[in-house]
C-alpha cells in the first residue's frame, strides 16, 4: 500500500494488548514503517518517550496502569518533553462519543476505533504527521487545535502557535 509518510519515521505503539500491538506492527510495516518500538504499559512507554525523540506515537485507551488519556496529557503538558509535539493515534475498541471528546481534549491528534484497517491507520498517521492541525498550547491544554474548522474569533486571538519540532524524512 502506498503512503505519503516518510519511511523514516519513529513510531511508538503503545499498548498492553499483545495481539493489538502485533497487528500495529504489521500494519504500519505494510506502509513500508519499520523504525518501530512497543511499550507494554504506561511506564514502560515513558520510559521509551524519556531515551529518544518518537515522530508519533499509537497508543491504546487501555493501556494501564494509566489510560491513554492520561499519559497524551503527561505528555502533552510536560514542556520540558522532546516528544511533546509529536502525532498521537488512539486507538479504542469501545468508547463513546464523550470519551472520545475527553481524548480530543487531552491532546491528541487522531482516533481510531477498532478494528483497524491498514487504509484507516495510514490516512490517520498521514493526517497527524504530514497535515497536522497547529499546534496550540495554554496554561490547561498543550495538542492539536481540538477545532477542524475555522470560525471567526471574537476578540483577541490568545492560542501560542508551538512548534511541533522536526519530523523524520
Amino acid at each position: 500500500m502506498n503512503t505519503t509518510l516518510p519511511p523514516r519515521l519513529s513510531i511508538l505503539i503503545a499498548t498492553a494488548n499483545g495481539e493489538l500491538s502485533s497487528t500495529l506492527a504489521a500494519t504500519l510495516r505494510r506502509l513500508g514503517l519499520t523504525n518501530t518500538r512497543t511499550a507494554r504499559d504506561s511506564a514502560e512507554a515513558f520510559r521509551l518517550l524519556s531515551q529518544s525523540p518518537h515522530d508519533a506515537m499509537i497508543i491504546d485507551h487501555a493501556i494501564g496502569p494509566e489510560d491513554g488519556m492520561t499519559v497524551t496529557r503527561r505528555v502533552r503538558l510536560n514542556a520540558a518533553a522532546s516528544n511533546r509535539g509529536m502525532a498521537i493515534v488512539m486507538v479504542s475498541g469501545d468508547m463513546p462519543p464523550e470519551q472520545t471528546r475527553e481524548a480530543q481534549d487531552a491532546g491528541i491528534d487522531e482516533f481510531i476505533h477498532l478494528p483497524v484497517t491498514a487504509q484507516i491507520l495510514a490516512a490517520r498517521l498521514e493526517s497527524a504527521i504530514a497535515a497536522p492541525r497547529p499546534f496550540v498550547v495554554s496554561p490547561t491544554y498543550a495538542g492539536p487545535d481540538r477545532r477542524r474548522e475555522e470560525a471567526p474569533i471574537e476578540g483577541q486571538d490568545r492560542r501560542t502557535p508551538a512548534n511541533r519540532g522536526p519530523k523524520a524524512t
